[in-house]
């Protein structure tokens, strides 16, 4: 069944079809989420009340505006940014970022990736949240400029810009990680 099912379904009332929602959703929320946060434990809470939130709104959707997706990360999105500017500047304390690996033990023929994805996850928390935000939802989640420009409530140019200098700066950033690899580009 398609995710549009199970949103028919939960507004129709039956809220079991909101557990199907959420075991799809789940996991590409969390990734979005922890990578703007580098913060796992504060990450499952805001997912758990991004999903909260818009099962208490899910009458307010308004699928003609967004896909419920699309709804959803805006949901979840603002709970983060929210939870940042409440921070205002404090760190977290930020997890490896080797957490996005697996436990197993690693073949020799994959530790320069393993490193190099270490490098790129270090950089893009590194970005400022606006940058981080839109890089994350374009190039972790796969999401198009225009569902961007509707979550962030932004127009195109702005999503373009934002990911034009997000990129730049991550050149910027790993040029030396590459160089050391013997990697030139630009």
């Amino acid at each position: 069944m398609s995710l549009d099912h199970w949103v028919n379904e939960c507004r129709e009332g039956r809220t079991r079809a909101y557990a199907e929602i959420v075991r799809e959703l789940r996991p590409r929320l969390l990734d979005y989420l922890y990578r703007m946060l580098q913060n796992r434990e504060l990450a499952e809470e805001i997912g758990q009340e991004a999903f909260l939130k818009a099962y208490q709104q899910l009458q307010k959707f308004n699928p003609a505006k967004a896909s419920f997706t699309t709804w959803l990360f805006t949901l979840g999105r603002n709970l983060c940014i929210d939870t940042l500017r409440r921070m205002d500047g404090k760190r977290l304390d930020q997890e490896p970022s080797s957490t996005l690996l697996a436990l197993n033990p690693i073949p020799r023929d994959q530790a320069w990736e393993n490193e190099l994805e270490n490098e790129i996850a270090h950089a893009v928390a590194q970005l400022d949240v606006l940058f981080r935000d839109t890089f994350i939802l374009r190039e972790y989640q796969g999401l198009e400029i225009e569902e961007i420009a509707q979550i962030t409530n932004t127009n195109l140019g702005t999503v373009k810009s934002r990911l034009f200098r997000a990129r730049q700066s991550l050149q910027l950033a790993l040029k030396p990680v590459l160089q050391k690899a013997g990697i030139h580009y630009g």
